[in-house]
């Protein structure tokens, strides 16, 4: 799939779903990495911001929100269109991602990596958030 059609897919899941960021900020910020075949890839074929705009809003783009990322997430394609397949809640949305995050395939593969320390992510609602979603 072509990264603007890639990008379109996501963007009609991700936007629409706000329990994703339940319990976080607003402004909280994800920072998203598209690989093929492999986290491990060097060029990705998509990189996108998710933040929480407000209470009950997501916002999705391609350009830099001006936010520093909580998180930085990796996926291949293929797991982040299995994730999103039939437009699951967040808490489906999670345990898919568990799943995937403890037995991956080639292909199928996640990855991330927290970008502020542990006070302060606790502070913007992610004790809560991981508690809420067993991470």
């Amino acid at each position: 799939m072509d990264p603007d059609e890639l990008f379109k897919k996501l963007k009609i899941y991700f936007p629409k779903n706000p329990d994703i960021m339940r319990h976080l900020n607003i402004h909280a910020c994800w920072e998203y990495f598209i690989a093929e075949h492999s986290t491990n890839e060097e060029n990705f074929k998509l990189h996108y911001f998710l933040y929480k705009e407000q209470e009950k809003k997501l916002e999705m783009t391609r350009d830099n929100p001006n936010l520093k990322p909580d998180l930085i997430l990796y996926f291949t394609e293929k797991a982040i269109l299995d994730l999103i397949k039939g437009n699951p809640s967040a808490d489906e949305y999670y345990s898919r991602y568990r799943e995937i995050m403890n037995n991956p395939k080639p292909q199928i593969e996640v990855d991330n990596k927290v970008n502020k320390p542990r006070l302060k992510l606790w502070q913007m609602g992610y004790k809560k958030w991981q508690s809420d979603f067993n991470f």
